[in-house]
């Protein structure tokens, strides 16, 4: 073959693969949306829609894929020309070719087709007809769309039309069966509550046991607790160190339980489950509880019962903030708790990046500020005179069980223990603030 020399600029051509034999172009044109709708979707980019019935408004179209010609024949080079074949009545074995254009677009039809659903039912006259209800359900031009309301009561009502649940909801085919559900395998529900798509996180079980202040108090852990925490920490001396702490006292803050033993706040997680459950509300709020001790029914667990307290904003008493770190000699990366602001020491993580609380102290000592904002501590850990007090004091039971409220206490006695040490931190503050002078103006340079 010779190569050409014209420099003639071919005109280019949209090739559209119909779905099917075409026998009439007129009419596959029209399924297409007819030539005008053809050419704006072209030029603006948009998917051609095929619709075997066109008239049909609840037909579901057949969208397009638009693609560049040499895309459609997978890369392989091949160009696509549009071509006239000439061949001389005289001389039937000489043919004239002739290329008049080039394909530049194509466009094809490679989803899959849902069903066309027709909105018809069995006529009442002729029963082996059927009736058209698109023009009763749905108005056709402007004027029977402004009069659609107003139609006479004599008329016979428009017959009811529910089109299939899986029509109406996809444009897409779907592989759900609308059935009765008949598997109820605990694979079945867990597949059925995870959500869309796979989840590649491993399962974590939360073993621990967390109750309400009014729920029945576990009598002892669950064995898949025990078994968890033993193959965790294959040590004995962490499992030892709890054991002795809930045999000293049956019931502990967390910080409480990080300051006396020392260990690091992710092994403490792991134990906890089992030797002591949490309590979430209720007199004893926030606590962590020994199995088989119930305070309702304990007098003397009066000395247990948690005070909340919320420290005003000050400088020394900053927010207890959490940040992941990453240090060196650890694997993975833990929480550190940085506890003071510029004017306090940074607190230095420990070796397996664990919560480090050296500077927080689960009980209040007069004349020493506290390092967070909110704090819960138990009364026996409150060292002021009037948590000494209540401690001390014998109070006349009503009942053989713990008020639901306020536990083995009075009413207001807690309050009077947080106005207590709100009072003293208050006093103390006031005298930082003299001996440092702080002035009432800061002057600042810009």
């Amino acid at each position: 073959m010779w190569p050409s020399t014209s420099t003639e600029k071919l005109p280019e051509y949209v090739v559209v693969a119909y779905p099917g034999v075409v026998r009439n172009a007129e009419k596959a044109i029209e399924t297409l949306g007819g030539a005008q709708t053809l050419s704006m979707n072209h030029f603006a980019g948009r998917p051609i829609e095929l619709r075997h019935h066109p008239k049909n408004l609840y037909a579901n179209a057949l969208v397009s894929e638009r693609g560049s010609a040499e895309k459609s024949f997978g890369g392989t080079g091949t160009v696509l020309c549009v071509a006239t074949v000439r061949v001389k009545k005289s001389d039937p074995n000489c043919v004239q070719a002739k290329i008049i254009g080039m394909v530049s677009t194509v466009y094809t039809f490679k989803s899959m087709c849902d069903f066309h659903y027709l909105p018809i039912r069995r006529s009442e006259t002729f029963k082996e007809c059927f009736e058209n209800l698109v023009p009763r359900l749905v108005p056709l031009d402007l004027p029977s769309a402004l009069s659609w309301w107003n139609q006479p009561e004599s008329e016979p009502r428009t017959p009811l039309h529910l089109p299939p649940y899986q029509f109406s909801r996809y444009s897409v085919p779907s592989s759900k069966l609308l059935c009765k559900e008949t598997d109820f395998s605990p694979e079945k529900v867990k597949r059925k509550s995870a959500g869309h798509g796979q989840s590649l996180r491993s399962e974590r079980k939360a073993l621990s046991v967390t109750v309400h202040s009014t729920a029945e108090f576990p009598k002892q852990p669950t064995e898949e607790a025990v078994n968890d925490a033993n193959i965790r920490c294959k040590n004995d001396e962490p499992h030892r160190l709890l054991q002795e702490l809930f045999e000293e006292r049956p019931m502990w803050t967390r910080v409480g339980i990080l300051k006396k033993t020392g260990l690091d706040d992710g092994l403490i997680k792991t134990l906890l489950q089992k030797f002591a459950f949490y309590i979430l509300n209720g007199p004893w709020g926030r606590l962590w509880c020994r199995f088989g001790y119930d305070p309702r029914t304990d007098p003397n667990a009066k000395q247990y019962q948690s005070v909340m307290v919320t420290f005003r904003q000050h400088a020394k008493i900053p927010e207890r903030q959490r940040l992941k770190i990453v240090t060196k000699n650890s694997e993975r990366s833990g929480h550190v708790s940085v506890t003071s602001a510029s004017s306090l020491a940074p607190a230095i993580p420990s070796i397996y990046g664990s919560l480090a609380d050296e500077h927080i102290d689960f009980t209040y000592t007069p004349g020493e500020l506290p390092r967070v904002r909110q704090m819960w501590y138990c009364i026996c850990d409150v060292k002021l005179p009037v948590a000494e007090e209540i401690v001390r004091k014998e109070f006349f039971a009503h009942s053989e069980k713990a008020d639901p409220q306020n536990g083995w206490l009075p009413p207001k006695a807690v309050d009077r223990i947080r106005d207590a040490i709100k009072e003293d931190v208050r006093k103390l503050s006031n005298q930082i603030e003299e001996e440092e002078g702080i002035p009432d103006e800061i002057e600042e340079d810009w």
